[in-house]
């Protein structure tokens, strides 16, 4: 990874960090760093709410491997299409095939645990919250969000101005997807509260332990897609209409 000085923290994004090095996710995600909801916030500005010293991320950032990247981790070289259903085929999929079963677990463990840890049960109301949200969200990008974006996709590859020269924008229906990616984060930090940064107890039963794990894992999985989406996927397909409107202009 290319060093990056102290001088320059003040204007680069840690989102841009992780769009040019995903690697970079996992040294912010140790140092309580959010790339993917707040990713827009300067890298000085991220360290002083996280209350870590932009050297100690630059030098944990140095210590990543050098060489070329994956092909496979180059999510900003990818086309805006082939991102699209990444995230549909990938981290969409992964949501609704996770979800019920780590409600499963949630329901299980505080109806076996919750009267002597009451905390439990402020986690199945969170968690409730969070499925019934993230639900919601996946389906505005499938029917609204996402068809838009094929449509500028289609227009630019034939060279016509799309929806017909109606005057739409996808700037709406970004920020709106943006603030409820803001929303779902605030809520998977209230997890990591109640459970002790996904602790178990040392008494916790085999059923607690997978919850923990299980949320976890959602907790990754849902910061990188929310990554690849405010950081990578939107600042493209709004760049596209940009160019879009130019041709129609």
């Amino acid at each position: 990874m290319e060093t990056i000085s102290p001088i320059n923290a003040s204007a680069i994004t840690v989102g841009q960090l992780v769009a040019d090095d995903i690697r970079a996710a996992e040294v912010f995600k140790r140092l309580g760093i959010d790339f993917c909801c707040n990713g827009k916030r300067t890298l000085a500005d991220a360290c002083a709410r996280a209350e870590v010293s932009v050297d100690t991320v630059l030098e944990n950032l140095s210590q990543l491997p050098t060489g070329n990247r994956l092909g496979s981790e180059r999510f900003d070289e990818w086309e805006l299409g082939f991102l699209a259903d990444y995230i549909l085929n990938v981290h969409h999929a992964y949501l609704y095939q996770n979800l019920p079963f780590i409600e499963e677990l949630v329901w299980k463990v505080a109806a076996k645990h919750g009267d002597y840890n009451p905390t439990l049960l402020m986690v199945r109301q969170v968690f409730d919250e969070l499925k019934a949200d993230l639900l919601a969200h996946l389906q505005k990008e499938e029917m609204a969000l996402f068809p838009f974006i094929r449509q500028l996709i289609s227009a630019n590859t034939t060279e016509t101005v799309p929806f017909g020269g109606q005057a739409v924008s996808l700037k709406a229906p970004i920020d709106c997807m943006e603030h409820e990616h803001s929303y779902a984060g605030s809520l998977l930090a209230q997890l990591r509260e109640f459970t002790n940064d996904y602790t178990p107890p040392t008494d916790a039963c085999n059923s607690h332990r997978l919850m923990l794990a299980k949320m976890e894992e959602l907790e990754g999985d849902l910061m990188r897609h929310i990554h690849l989406e405010n950081n990578i996927l939107f600042p493209k397909a709004l760049a596209l209409e940009v160019k879009n409107s130019e041709v129609g202009g």
